[in-house]
């Protein structure tokens, strides 16, 4: 029997789980396997499913194919949107994302448009969780890391020359 590979994220999963399910699985099985990864399962009809940097849930059905052979990558929230607030040079601003984006095209997007950092300038700078020294990987989803549909982070230099 042929399988979809899957590399799920989420709240309340704690790293990135590995599941395979079967060709032509739909999302009622993906929901199913999802909420055993979590550390506290919840009513799967309260969970959204999204595939890695789109903006809206899988609609019921079939799951979508990846592209290239390779995993599907996918996010499983009870949010929409995870609102994002990002403090640069002592000034923050705002933003809405889904939570299946993930930290490197937040940091991205939040440099270039929030901030008009220079593409050069963005690569140079990397989002810190705020109040740590945490910095997630660019392919982290943020909705991973959020707590209430919410999350804060410091965009800072990526090496700090010191001396």
């Amino acid at each position: 029997m042929k399988t979809i590979d899957i590399l799920l994220q989420g709240e309340g999963i704690d790293d990135v789980q590995l599941l395979s399910l079967p060709e032509g699985a739909d999302l009622a099985a993906l929901l199913k396997a999802a909420n055993s990864c979590r550390i506290e399962p919840t009513a799967e009809a309260e969970l959204l499913v999204f595939i890695q940097d789109e903006d809206k849930p899988v609609k019921d059905g079939k799951l979508p194919r990846a592209k290239g052979g390779q995993p599907l990558c996918v996010h499983v929230h009870r949010c929409r949107k995870i609102a994002v607030s990002v403090t640069y040079n002592g000034v923050t601003k705002p933003a809405e994302f889904s939570p299946a984006r993930t930290v490197g095209a937040v940091k991205t997007h939040v440099a270039t448009k929030l901030f008009e950092l220079s593409k050069q300038d963005a690569a140079e700078h990397v989002l810190q969780l705020t109040g740590s020294k945490d910095r997630p990987d660019a392919d982290t989803h943020i909705g991973s890391l959020a707590s209430d549909c919410a999350i804060a982070f410091d965009l800072v230099p990526l090496v700090r020359v010191e001396g």
